[in-house]
């Protein structure tokens, strides 16, 4: 089987993309496996990582797609992401020849087979796409959707005839310039908004967030609180939230996994210097003179006081 998956990565997440391509093609060894890369600024030490990566599998063919970012302007954009990721709203249009093209974040990993998830029928439908797993129904009434469904864009199959057809590009970039005031995740809103109702949303082992970094804290109940935990043991597509494995301080279950993977790469010693260099973050000290903020445990969430170090929980 063809299997196409995009990343939108700069300089900066250069190594964390090489190693989730490389978990992508380990466990795709059957398939032919096309890596897109979209971009606007990439060094040619970046781009060697890549073709390293390419002449290192048969099964790999390599795309690269320079984009302008004058494209995006106008559109808002979150303060903690750059304007890459705006890009993935491009696939569609930019891979005229493909009918389906799967985006990742670059703090990905493939765990699994894709074969089942490319294979899905995506008729009528935007994209594929799974459940956030926190603030669905704040953020589904801020931007007055239909569905009761928003999807974490951290993978999305795109359905790129379909896409094409309803002109998915255009209608992003308008909600968004004629929205920016109820925008607060850029380009994750207006996909959302515009797909609505037409898009699948499909298993958790699809991108499987571990939520470590809030305690374990979740939103989901019932069939899918039960899908979410049978996903956590065999997932196809971990989303490395929080901070990441090639930090210190990740404490996400799935951190060995990742150093299994960049351990196959040209650049591990590379990867391992930069953890070796890297500090845990820590809290600013004002923070413990005063603050208010969420505690996370499990699935519960509660307010916390904290004065000189001291901590009250609020009610």
């Amino acid at each position: 089987m063809k299997i196409n998956i995009a990343y939108c990565p700069d300089d900066k997440y250069m190594n964390q993309t090489v190693v989730s391509i490389i978990s992508a093609l380990e466990n795709n060894i059957e398939n032919d496996v096309e890596i897109i890369i979209l971009y606007s600024k990439l060094s040619e030490y970046s781009v060697k990582k890549l073709k390293d990566v390419e002449n290192s599998y048969q099964n790999m063919k390599l795309r690269l797609l320079e984009i302008d970012e004058k494209i995006f302007s106008e559109l808002p954009l979150s303060h903690w992401v750059t304007v890459q990721a705006w890009f993935r709203i491009l696939l569609p249009t930019l891979c005229e020849d493909l009918d389906k093209v799967l985006y990742l974040d670059c703090d990905t990993l493939v765990a699994g087979n894709l074969s089942e998830l490319f294979s899905m029928d995506l008729d009528n439908k935007f994209f594929a796409g799974v459940k956030d797993v926190w603030g669905v129904n704040k953020y589904v009434k801020r931007l007055g959707m239909k569905s009761d469904v928003y999807v974490n864009s951290g993978m999305l199959l795109f359905n790129c005839d379909y896409c094409r057809k309803e002109n998915f590009f255009e209608k992003i970039v308008d909600f968004a310039k004629n929205n920016s005031k109820i925008i607060e995740f850029c380009d994750q809103d207006s996909i959302n908004k515009v797909a609505d109702e037409k898009k699948l949303v499909v298993s958790p082992k699809y991108n499987f967030m571990d939520t470590w970094w809030r305690g374990g804290y979740y939103e989901l109940e019932g069939n899918e609180e039960t899908e979410y935990l049978k996903a956590k043991d065999k997932p196809i597509i971990i989303h490395l939230t929080g901070l990441k494995p090639a930090f210190k301080g990740c404490g996400n279950k799935f951190k060995d996994l990742w150093w299994e993977y960049a351990q196959k790469s040209s650049i591990y010693e590379e990867i391992k210097k930069d953890y070796e260099n890297s500090k845990p973050p820590k809290e600013a000290f004002y923070k413990n003179i005063f603050n208010i903020k969420n505690e996370y445990k499990g699935k519960i969430k509660s307010k916390v006081l904290i004065i000189f170090g001291l901590k009250i929980k609020l009610r």
